[in-house]
């Protein structure tokens, strides 16, 4: 896959500085709300700016990552996103985050379709257009969710500029292992599953 346009400014890291920031915030937001099934329906004026924060910039990378995919790239909402990266970056949907060390893993993009948008995306416009009717729907599930997409996002950009900058300046393969090992959070909450990390990184 080559993608369109390669910048200088594509490789700046300015999502990845963005997402650190956010997930800072979480970790702090874990000293007083314990990450457990107990606790996904608590919301708050902190869980609602997590919520749209994150929600916002996975729709600034998305349309990001199909330019590059594709320069002639129209889309510009989650169904269309939807419809250029099932075609050429369908892991994706796939892809599990592991929080913490003491929650389950999740898949936040697994339910994902070209009729249906994540439930959390649904809930972040809710919250948007509509919050004080909708304020409960900034809760933590729907903002772990929307944490992990963002880190399954964040990830998926860098793979595709940084492999194409390898390619192109030293014909090099650039792996998921070199990859989170450049990209590597001092806060480490949010991670993949231990086999995208070489053995140093993923304890």
């Amino acid at each position: 896959m080559i993608i369109q346009n390669l910048t200088e400014e594509d490789l700046s890291m300015k999502y990845w500085d963005y997402f650190c920031a956010l997930e800072s915030d979480l970790k702090l937001l874990s000293r007083y709300v314990d990450f457990s099934e107990d606790n996904l329906n608590t919301y708050s004026i902190e869980l609602t700016r997590l919520l749209l924060s994150s929600c916002s910039e996975i729709d600034v990378i998305l349309r990001h990552i199909c330019k590059k995919l594709s320069g002639n790239s129209k889309a510009d909402n989650i169904n269309k996103y939807y419809n250029e990266l099932i075609k050429d970056l369908p892991n994706i949907f796939c892809e599990s985050v592991i929080i913490g060390s003491n929650f389950n893993s999740i898949k936040p993009l697994e339910k994902w379709t070209a009729e249906r948008s994540p439930n959390w995306w649904k809930m972040r416009n809710q919250v948007e257009h509509e919050r004080n009717k909708h304020y409960q729907d900034a809760n933590l599930k729907n903002v772990l969710d929307s944490m992990s997409a963002l880190f399954i996002t964040v990830h998926y950009y860098y793979k595709l500029v940084l492999t194409q900058a390898m390619m192109d300046h030293r014909g090099n393969q650039f792996s998921w292992k070199d990859l989170t090992q450049v990209l590597n959070s001092d806060v480490k909450l949010l991670k993949f599953e231990a086999d995208y990390y070489h053995r140093s990184l993923a304890l």
